[in-house]
């Protein structure tokens, strides 16, 4: 009966060894020294930069879309006009603006049932009213008509060699283009 007793208490007491629990850790670091080492490669030679220089003075911007034919020989045919822009304006403070920064968001109409006003939202999200006659964007664009869908307008912009074009343009209301 005694021998029944004391087998379990010594297994029990073998599985109570503490070993240490680090021991394959510890043999994997050893595996990694005992290898020989090697070198790291050079990183890759990489090509100077080069610079380009990009001039803009008559091209249009790469980030606009470009214009239609129609619209290139319009320009063509006004060159020979002498359009300017107002240098003596005070310019109104939707002109600080791109065009593409501004949009039509609705149009309200005035106790005079003729005049219509447009609802303009800029680049830092306040709304702005707008009539015929006022100014957008940075291209000195007069605004020539409203309607309930879209704000035309004209602007004047350099062809370069100190000549100057009208090109119409318009704003969608938002939501519609």
């Amino acid at each position: 009966m005694r021998v029944l007793i004391v087998v379990p208490l010594l297994i029990g007491l073998v599985g109570c060894v503490q070993q240490d629990p680090l021991v394959d850790l510890r043999d994997f670091v050893a595996e990694m020294d005992s290898r020989p080492s090697g070198s790291i490669p050079p990183p890759p030679e990489f090509a100077a930069y080069e610079l380009v220089s990009y001039t803009v003075s008559g091209k249009r911007s790469p980030f606009e879309v470009p214009r239609s034919l129609e619209v290139q020989e319009e320009e063509a045919a006004q060159v020979q006009s002498n359009v300017r822009p107002d240098e003596n304006r005070v310019p109104e403070y939707l002109e600080n603006f791109r065009i593409e920064n501004l949009a039509m968001v609705g149009t309200l109409a005035g106790l005079d049932a003729d005049v219509l006003w447009a609802l303009v939202r800029d680049a830092n999200g306040e709304i702005h009213r707008v009539r015929p006659g006022n100014f957008l964007g940075r291209n000195h664009g007069r605004i020539i008509g409203i309607s309930e869908t879209q704000i035309e307008m004209i602007e004047i912009v350099p062809s370069g060699q100190d000549i100057w074009v009208e090109r119409p343009r318009a704003i969608v209301l938002s939501g519609l283009d």
